[in-house]
Order: structure tokens, then sequence, then C-alpha cells
């Protein structure tokens, strides 16, 4: 491989790693994802590489319902 061609894949490698983190540290902190299941979007975050942590992201998170004793 080329030097060039490796350096092309550094970005997209971080990119990666960024989203499965911020992918799996979002689902652990949520009291609630949409269709109840964590371990599900874990798999889908894991096992579906670069698309799983974007499909969570878009579609897995639940807004936690607003708190009126805080208003």
């Amino acid at each position: 491989m080329s030097t060039t061609f490796l350096l092309l894949l550094i970005p997209v490698f971080l990119l990666e790693v960024g989203l499965l983190v911020w992918a799996l540290v979002d689902v652990a902190k949520r009291e609630r994802v949409r269709g109840g299941n964590k371990v599900v979007w874990i798999l889908v975050i894991v096992l579906v590489n670069t698309i799983g942590p974007i499909v969570y992201l878009i579609f897995g998170r639940e807004e936690a319902p607003i708190d009126s004793d805080k208003l």
C-alpha cells in the first residue's frame, strides 16, 4: 500500500471509531432508547460498523420526558 492511501484512511478510521465511541457512550448513559432494548442497539452499533452508529444517533435516541419538578 502506498503512503498516500494510508494517509487517506487515517481520517476515515478516526471518524468511524469516534462515531462508535460516541454512540456507545450515549446508549449507556440514556435511561431509555427507542424500542426499549439497549442490547439490540449496542449490537447494531458494533456490528454494522459505520452505518450502525449513525442509524442509532438518528433513530435510536429517545428524548427523556420533561420533569415538571425542574421547571
